[in-house]
């Protein structure tokens, strides 16, 4: 019986594991060619030429400058938003506001990009208030492009990261705030030194889900403003995005490596930090 349970369990596995290796393991290793190598018919090994050319460039600087200033904006916003949430939310059922909340998370980029325009761009119901209140009319979509965007970053996934700590605030034991309200009645004490010590390793994994979910709001962003953002949101992927349409795969090859050693460096560190904690409360 445990060997057929091991057999099912391999054979249920086993589509999902040719599908990852398929689409994304193997064509990511091949990618790796062009990484250290140059022309597409015949190609020569360069070494490391293509990265020194990708870091000496300019674009690709400011892409890099602007995505890490989005995210150290960003990240920490949407946690604290989310943590704030969370803490209220775990006092009852709430269920209609949770449902609310994922709602931008799943709203189609195009829907949301129209409405995004009608509101913020030329002629939207922000350039109608500001003529009423006597002001001159403003392209906000595009001068203040960084907040709007990051407006749009809390909106889509605050929803989501809210549910991921409520669900870690409630499974824990209310013995916790009951031996604390006897000391004190503090809610901010309370989450400051009881709960967030204690869900600090789901927090962890928020914060990876949330850059995660960075990278995916590129969507919405390419349907706001095009191949050509404003410079304040030119981010990462769209320097990809446009190597890729330029067909210049060593440049986005090399891009897309360092991202991923970034990426990689970032779950590991969140893993030895999940290691510590435990460590810690054990």
């Amino acid at each position: 019986m445990r060997k057929k349970a091991v057999y099912t369990g391999i054979l249920l596995v086993l589509p999902g594991l040719l599908g990852l290796l398929a689409f994304y393991v193997i064509p990511f290793f091949i990618s790796l060619i062009y990484t250290f190598t140059q022309g597409v018919v015949e190609r020569r090994f360069v070494g490391l030429e293509n990265f020194q050319d990708l870091l000496g460039n300019t674009v690709f600087r400011q892409a890099v400058g602007n995505t890490a200033s989005f995210l150290a904006v960003g990240v920490p916003m949407l946690l604290l938003l989310s943590l704030l949430l969370s803490v209220i939310l775990a006092k009852d059922s709430f269920s209609w506001q949770r449902w609310a909340l994922l709602l931008p998370f799943v709203l189609p980029a195009s829907s949301l990009a129209v409405a995004w325009r009608s509101i913020w761009g030329t002629g939207g119901a922000a350039d109608r208030l500001l003529e009423l209140l006597g002001m001159s009319s403003r392209n906000l979509l595009e001068r203040s492009a960084f907040p709007l965007l990051l407006v749009l970053y809390l909106l889509r996934n605050v929803g989501y990261i809210c549910i991921i700590l409520t669900s870690a605030i409630r499974s824990l034991p209310p013995e916790y705030q009951e031996s604390y309200r006897l000391d004190s009645t503090s809610e901010s004490g309370y989450v400051r030194l009881i709960l967030v010590p204690l869900i600090a390793p789901t927090l962890l994994f928020a914060g990876v889900v949330s850059v995660v979910n960075y990278f995916l709001l590129f969507r919405d962003v390419y349907m706001i403003y095009g191949e050509v953002p404003p410079k304040t949101v030119y981010m990462l992927q769209h320097f990809m995005n446009n190597n890729f349409y330029k067909l210049n795969y060593q440049r986005l090859s090399a891009a897309a490596f360092l991202l991923a050693i970034c990426l990689s460096g970032l779950v590991a560190l969140v893993l030895l930090g999940q290691r510590r904690l435990k460590w810690n409360v054990e």
